[in-house]
């Protein structure tokens, strides 16, 4: 590899890494997924606080795996040692397994109970994912000792003692560890049960719950408190409005985004009813079904009579099994109808209907894919072997099915959804994580399920973020629709729940939190909607009316989102995929050059990849990329809208047996980062000789302005993070808690003074005369189009550039006054900024400091008569004393160190500098 390939490199990966200590694409950018404006939002919102225990509390189909993935891709990167367990349901574990390799770049394990601990070398990060069921087994997993940072999926699912024991491992236990970063993902958490509150809440504010304990008070209604005086304290000028939304504001932690926020951002839904006529065999359904469900009117939903009739228009076989419950034992007469009819075999006129419908689709589009809800597993083997007898073109893996609970593993579920089936068949419990967007469009409800948050679980499925949205999103075009189609027999019980629904908006919206007292309140809207109560239908368009002006039942309201402007957002996408577009340049720069072997070869799927290894003479690659070898070859991703549907982490190359891991070519892959660090290192170390290197462009026209012109680019960066990165390691003696506080503010101060990376170009003819170089000039010299002679007699022409060093060091000293006129900029705004983290410090610090005088209190309280008990209680006060110094003294030395870098910024601004020059030859010269 020549020197001026040596020196592309360089600036490709000075580039990179300026790129990555941005908040905007730090995250977004390692991250194979586009990164819509919520999304942005919330990762500046968590990457600016004061620590990282939040709860992810965004619609369905909004992208939290993604978000979560985009703050552990931060993470990881300032610390390559992070240790991390995801907590997720088992059914979803596989799919996180797919999301973290084929979007974030970790090799994660799916733990089992036959794994035992692990050996891993200090300073080894890993990420693991643990299975819901397993927390607290012997030996209890995940415990703070071996990890540092705690993902729970789906937390809503979990057993509520098990929440509650995760949620223990996240406060402080004497002189037990705790988790240092914890990320709390569900749509739907429950904080209207005090239970639930006090499992999520004490997991993300670990202080004020204990304080809260400590007064015999409700996590939520200690806040509200805690909010309420704060607010005085802002009316009075004495706490600013920003100090106030960090460190008091109830909802601090708890980002909720909703499609209401981000109109437009989601697929339209279009909504659809069958109504089918029943025929003389089913009229005695009907009417048994209405008869019942009138007796048992007052009863919960969850109970008889309503499990036993919503049965009524599943499989015959599932019908059989529940008309011997005493249910039904009342109408005895009209249950022996029912019997006598099912033995007579009668015609479905539900299953019929739904024929007609799929006949319908597949007139407009023979290859158009469905998804069926189904109410119980019976009923999913009775749609699957009729519907193979009615379209026997789909007998041979035309259907796909999802059976509920235990009766589908989780190598089933994904299976399915991967599967090239026309028609997927799901029971109804199979709801939550599932990507059902990359199946299908359209959804049918066979059996309408009687509960509103299934309903939403399930068609949030379909009704996701997707691959081209953002483009749409931002260019105010659609991003398309999808279908939902209920069916319901006419006269039934299921027509009036569906009517309850309707009212509610359950199937035209996504519902909103829904604490406990008003899912009670919605199931019993529909119980008596079922039992044929008329005033239903007021009390449904009441509770609408109610949803419509917010949640005032919860004492946690929605945290109130300024988005960022829309030419803010479009230049943060902008940004991420001009850096896309600068890998793929710099991929094609190390084949073109030689440094290193590769190509982009078509995998057998048809997804455009690239591909890496070492040269045949390996002492020609200036690169040590560890596990690299000549033979093996690694993959690489280098667009995030090439990843599959859905995601898959391998892909099999032409003329390969197996599947291979395919790396996403950015910021927080291994390989990346470690080829990125050796290209700008050893470009540092070149030196720019005052004779250009003769070099020929690709592209003719570019090349006849150009040629026998002597260019000068100039590439400086200013990084703010490495004079951070300096001050941390000065402290890295003090405690966990301050250190880890401290990389808080590291984050916080990339976000008021991120790095930057200029780039300048100029055009000096023979005769003296100067031009800057367009941008078009300067990709051109960075890319595999820019190709040096070999011929060292043409070189050897080459007369030097004596006025080199002069144009250098004007250009120097022009881009570094534009840093310090950027960072005077950004420095008042950092001042105001500086005030309120200042306040925000000190509330929190008076929080942890008032906990520990109540704590301090308790214990000196106790009636103790045992001198070796008194003597422990006397060793608690006085550890209790020592971490309640140890936070004031940390708080201190944080303030002072933030106060330091805000107003000496600019004192220690020290630009890395590099530089590439040349001189274009005639064409003509290519065969030499």
């Amino acid at each position: 590899m020549n020197t001026l390939h040596l020196t592309q490199s360089g600036f490709h990966a000075l580039e990179r890494l300026v790129a990555a200590e941005s908040w905007e694409m730090g995250g977004a950018l390692g991250v194979a997924a586009d990164p819509y404006p919520h999304q942005i939002e919330n990762l500046r919102r968590i990457l600016a606080d004061t620590e990282i225990r939040h709860l992810l509390a965004d619609e369905v189909g909004m992208g939290k795996t993604v978000q979560a993935l985009m703050v552990l891709n931060v993470l990881r990167r300032r610390d390559p040692s992070l240790r991390v367990a995801v907590v997720a349901p088992e059914r979803i574990c596989y799919q996180w397994q797919v999301e973290l390799s084929a979007r974030g770049h970790i090799a994660a394990r799916i733990l089992s109970d036959a794994d035992e601990a692990e050996e891993h070398p200090d300073g080894e990060g890993h990420v693991h994912l643990i299975k819901a069921d397993m927390i607290r087994r012997q030996p209890a997993r995940p415990s703070p000792e071996d990890y540092d940072m705690l993902i729970v999926d789906e937390i809503h699912a979990m057993n509520l003692d098990d929440a509650a024991f995760l949620s223990s491992l996240c406060r402080e236990r004497r002189d037990a560890p705790r988790f240092r970063h914890v990320l709390l993902l569900t749509a739907t958490p429950r904080l209207g049960n005090p239970s639930w509150a006090r499992a999520v809440i004490g997991a993300i504010e670990p202080e004020r719950t204990e304080i809260a304990s400590i007064l015999g008070l409700e996590p939520l209604d200690f806040l509200a408190e805690d909010a309420a005086a704060a607010q005085e304290r802002v009316l009075d000028g004495t706490l600013s409005a920003e100090a106030y939304k960090t460190a008091f504001a109830g909802d601090r932690r708890i980002l909720r985004q909703t499609r209401t926020q981000w109109p437009g951002i989601a697929p339209l839904r279009k909504v659809h009813t069958v109504r089918t006529a029943p025929s003389d065999a089913e009229m005695p359904k009907i009417l048994l079904q209405n008869a019942v469900c009138r007796d048992g009117r007052d009863n919960p939903l969850e109970s008889a009579p309503w499990l036993q009739c919503r049965q009524m228009f599943r499989a015959a076989s599932s019908l059989r099994d529940v008309l011997r419950h005493r249910t039904f034992s009342a109408h005895s007469e009209l249950r022996d109808e029912v019997e006598t009819t099912l033995s007579r075999n009668p015609g479905n006129a539900l299953f019929d209907d739904l024929c007609d419908v799929l006949l319908g689709f597949w007139r407009r589009d023979p290859e158009r894919r469905i998804i069926i809800v189904a109410g119980d597993t019976p009923t999913v083997d009775m749609l699957e072997r009729r519907l193979t007898d009615m379209f026997p073109h789909l007998s041979d893996d035309g259907f796909a099915t999802m059976r509920g609970r235990h009766n589908t593993d989780m190598v089933d579920v994904v299976g399915a959804i991967q599967s090239q089936a026309t028609v997927l068949i799901m029971e109804e419990f199979v709801e939550a994580g599932l990507n059902l967007h990359n199946f299908a469009a359209d959804m049918i409800f066979f059996n309408l399920p009687w509960q509103a948050a299934r309903i939403d679980q399930l068609i949030g499925r379909l009704d996701r973020l997707r691959s081209g949205g953002l483009s749409a999103y931002l260019k105010c075009r659609s991003v398309g629709t999808i279908g939902i189609w209920r069916m319901v027999v006419a006269g039934s019980a299921d027509e009036r729940v569906l009517e309850a629904l309707d009212l509610l908006d359950v199937f035209e919206h996504p519902l909103p939190y829904l604490d406990e007292a008003l899912s009670q309140r919605i199931d019993r809207i529909i119980a008596d909607a079922a039992a044929g109560r008329a005033d239903f239908r007021e009390a449904a368009v009441a509770l609408k009316e109610e949803l419509s002006f917010g949640l005032k039942a919860s004492a946690v309201s929605a945290p109130l989102v300024e988005p960022e402007g829309e030419d803010e957002i479009t230049k943060i996408v902008d940004s991420i995929r001009a850096a896309e577009h600068a890998g793929n340049a710099w991929l094609r720069l190390l084949h073109a050059s030689g440094a290193l072997k590769g190509g982009f070869p078509k995998a057998n799927d048809g997804e455009r990849v690239a591909t890496l290894s070492l040269p045949e003479l390996v002492e020609i690659c200036p690169y040590n990329l560890g596990a690299m070898t000549t033979r093996e070859t690694e993959v690489f991703r280098w667009r995030r809208d090439r990843l599959g549907r859905p995601p898959k982490k391998d892909v099999i190359l032409p003329r390969d047996r197996r599947g291979k891991r395919a790396r996403f070519f950015s910021t927080g892959d291994e390989l990346h980062d470690d080829l990125v660090l050796q290209a700008y290192n050893a470009s540092r170390t070149q030196t720019v000789s005052p004779v250009p290197v003769g070099v020929y462009l690709s592209e003719e026209a570019l090349a006849a302005n150009l040629v026998g012109k002597t260019l000068l680019l100039v590439r400086t960066a200013c990084r703010p993070s490495l004079i951070q990165d300096r001050k941390l390691k000065a402290g890295e003696d003090n405690s966990p808690a301050v250190r880890i506080g401290r990389a808080a503010d590291r984050r916080w101060m990339s976000t008021l003074f991120p790095d930057t990376v200029r780039t300048r170009c100029i055009v000096v003819s023979d005769d003296g005369e100067v031009q800057v170089g367009s941008d078009k000039i300067i990709r051109a010299l960075l890319s595999e189009e820019c190709r040096p002679t070999t011929n060292r007699q043409i070189q050897k022409t080459l007369q030097p550039f004596h006025a080199a060093q002069k144009f250098i060091t004007v250009l120097e000293r022009k881009m570094a006054q534009e840093e310090r006129q950027r960072l005077a900029t950004l420095r008042d705004a950092a001042l105001i900024a500086l005030s309120d983290r200042r306040q925000i410090l000190t509330s929190e610090t008076e929080t942890y400091v008032r906990w520990k005088l109540r704590r301090i209190e308790q214990l000196r309280s106790r009636n103790i008569q045992d001198q070796q008990q008194i003597q422990m209680n006397e060793g608690q006060i006085a550890a209790e004393q020592r971490r309640m110094e140890t936070r004031i003294a940390g708080m201190t030395d944080r303030l002072r160190l933030l106060e330091d870098g805000v107003l000496r910024h600019s004192e220690h601004l020290s630009p890395e500098t590099l530089m590439i020059l040349v001189r274009v030859l005639p064409q003509d010269h290519l065969g030499n």
